[in-house]
């Protein structure tokens, strides 16, 4: 996968690249906990055990700045929002042409 850049438009930000490994694993995690302390945040994922619904295993941990928590709500609030709107549009689109096609 090529570097990507920040698409940020805050200027108070810096333009930061970053590259992604061609290596890098993906994984799928279907709960999170989320700790507020003083100075940092912690988000926990893990995934539901399927034999056992009520349970769940921690995966991964992850600790960030309250900045960088801000950040990742805001950037996530954003790329949700634009998603929504996509799939409406896209929606919308085959709805249209579901009654042309009917007509």
């Amino acid at each position: 996968m090529p570097d990507q850049q920040s698409a940020d438009e805050n200027p108070q930000r810096p333009n930061v690249k970053f590259h992604v490994s061609p290596e890098l694993e993906y994984v799928y995690r279907d709960v999170f906990n989320v700790y507020v302390g003083a100075g940092d945040v912690v988000i926990e994922f893990g995934n539901v055990h399927r034999a056992m619904p009520e349970h769940a295993t921690i995966s991964n941990r992850i600790v960030m700045s309250i900045a960088s928590a801000y950040n990742l709500h805001q950037t996530l609030q954003q790329a949700l929002q634009a998603a929504q709107l996509q799939l409406q549009r896209n929606l919308q689109e085959q709805s249209e042409q579901k009654n042309r096609n009917a007509s």
